[in-house]
């Protein structure tokens, strides 16, 4: 199989068009996709930046965000919102943490961009989740 064939295979089996779709963790990935992967992960509170992903796993950002998107069906910066997307509903469930202090846990400084990217995820507004996962949700 070409790249090229590798390329469309995996925007056409993307998981970014099921909204409720999760990061699989066990998958094993190539090395530099790791690197930036676990990246993220430590980073999650501040914005991450494909530059800067691609300094720390020494390749272009583009040469970085193509083996990242065959690698996982994610461009980067999708998989960041995803990673932060389900630290915040993780957080929103097992915490006490108001919606304020767990937006800018995850590095969102505006409440109606965190509360617009958490409803393209996961279908609910952050207090509904809270809501719902509570048990009290109408």
């Amino acid at each position: 199989m070409s790249i090229r064939d590798a390329s469309k295979r995996a925007s056409n089996e993307s998981p970014t068009n099921n909204p409720t779709s999760h990061i699989e963790e066990g998958t094993v990935f190539h090395p530099r996709v790791r690197i930036a992967i676990d990246f993220m992960k430590a980073n999650l509170h501040r914005r991450v930046r494909l530059a800067e992903l691609g300094h720390i796993t020494s390749l272009s950002s583009s040469r970085l965000s193509h083996l990242f998107k065959i690698q996982t069906g994610f461009s980067p910066g999708m998989y960041l919102r995803r990673l932060k997307m389900e630290e915040a509903r993780h957080l929103l469930v097992t915490s006490l943490m108001s919606v304020k202090e767990i937006m800018a846990r995850v590095g969102y400084k505006s409440k109606s961009h965190f509360v617009r990217d958490f409803r393209r995820s996961f279908r609910l507004t952050p207090s509904e989740c809270r809501a719902r996962e509570s048990g009290s949700y109408r």
